[in-house]
């Protein structure tokens, strides 16, 4: 009797799975190119059973990338993915790509809790974290080059992690998509080149009293962490209601640079929000609703980090923050900030620790009661700024060149 129950059970579970199709090979039309770099199809599985349907797309999608080679694309089609635990792939050198924003859709699986239990732990020189990852892309130190890419489609975390330890409250969000080096800080002699490229995407969390931490469901929607030599990139993505929205950390090898462009930002505590790197290029964004707008510092948690100069521009972005800091930088180097609209309550422009730089032709109409605050800065330019008012005790440093304000338009 035993053995017909058994049997009939895996009957029903080859039936209640037959219509959730798995990876299978991809033969796309648009051309040869793209038929040369994407080799793997992940359909969303069309159970209405939320338990069956998590089940079923977390596998196909684990699998497809666990069994990925060196360079592929891993393409998911059209229609909603749900997630019910981390998906973490070690060694990752790929794309893991969509059909476009809001056709590709993945999503915490409704009413269950994140499972978190294989994500590694973030361990920084100056603190120790666990992990929680919707996506984690996870390298040991590495030989050689990689680049993981994510592209094209829309991402939704409503649900929260098991609560573990952080701060006075605990905290049970995640981290949307995790690109990490586990080095990170700790041997910074030995960089690896890792690559990380955010393109077309779409991430959305939630604000509820149910998550802990600042009560966002999400800690960082896109991020990357470790030491790297590499380029971390992102363009047109869209996030709404993160702890942090965009938060790429020690990118600090002497080739590295952050490049973060023509991205919408909103209801985020910190919007850009980046440090242990040396040049950023932050051009063309609009960051709304945010704490701290954007933050570029070149130490973390720890002290001051003595690595590349490097050379950053910080132009042409629209910034609506409050309580906090618009552009904030701190221990950098040979930095642009021009033609920024600020607006908000707090420190428009703030420094410290900083050489060469060129504040120039920013808008800080909108901006109180700080517009420009220099907690220290040597051999800069400050000039032609609308509400170039500059306070601090580093305003009246002899190597700071101030030029003619410019007057607000009515």
């Amino acid at each position: 009797m035993k053995a017909i129950v058994e049997l009939l059970f895996i009957v029903a579970c080859i039936g209640l799975f037959a219509g959730c199709e798995k990876e299978k090979d991809f033969l796309p039309n648009e051309g040869l190119a793209e038929l040369k770099a994407a080799k793997i199809m992940v359909m969303p599985c069309a159970s209405t059973d939320v338990l069956t349907k998590a089940e079923a797309d977390w596998a196909n999608i684990n699998e497809a990338l666990q069994n990925s080679k060196q360079g592929e694309t891993v393409q998911l089609g059209e229609g909603t993915f749900f997630l019910h635990k981390s998906i973490v792939c070690w060694d990752f050198n790929g794309t893991l790509k969509g059909a476009g924003i809001g056709k590709t859709i993945v999503q915490t699986a409704p009413d269950m809790i994140f499972n978190i239990d294989e994500c590694p732990p973030v361990n920084w020189s100056f603190e120790n974290n666990s992990g929680a990852f919707m996506f984690c892309f996870a390298h040991d130190y590495f030989e050689g080059e990689k680049t993981v890419s994510v592209l094209d489609l829309s991402i939704i975390v409503d649900e929260p992690t098991p609560t573990r330890p952080k701060g006075s409250t605990g905290i049970n969000s995640m981290h949307a998509i995790m690109v990490l080096h586990t080095g990170f800080d700790n041997d910074r002699e030995n960089p690896v080149d890792l690559n990380v490229t955010y393109k077309n995407l779409s991430v959305k969390g939630e604000y509820d009293e149910k998550y802990l931490y600042e009560k966002y469901s999400l800690f960082s929607a896109l991020s990357g962490y470790g030491n790297s030599n590499g380029t971390f990139e992102v363009k047109n993505v869209l996030v709404e209601n993160a702890s942090g929205c965009i938060k790429p950390h020690a990118f600090m090898g002497k080739n590295a640079q952050v490049v973060i462009k023509n991205s919408y930002l909103n209801n985020c505590v910190r919007g850009i929000y980046s440090f242990y790197n040396h040049s950023w290029i932050i051009q063309n964004n609009k960051i709304k609703n945010s704490k701290n707008a954007i933050a570029m510092l070149g130490k973390g948690g720890g002290e001051p980090w003595e690595g590349p100069e490097g050379s950053s521009c910080v132009k042409d972005n629209w910034i609506c923050f409050a309580g906090g800091v618009g552009i904030g930088m701190q221990y950098i180097k040979n930095v642009d900030v021009k033609n920024n609209n600020i607006e908000g309550s707090g420190f428009g422009i703030a420094s410290v620790g900083g050489e060469n730089f060129a504040i120039i032709n920013n808008d800080l109409c909108g901006v109180s009661p700080r517009p420009i605050f220099i907690g220290s800065l040597i051999n800069s330019e400050i000039k032609n700024n609308a509400n170039q008012i500059i306070l601090g005790p580093g305003a009246s440093h002899p190597s700071i060149t101030i030029g003619e304000s410019r007057e607000c338009d009515d």
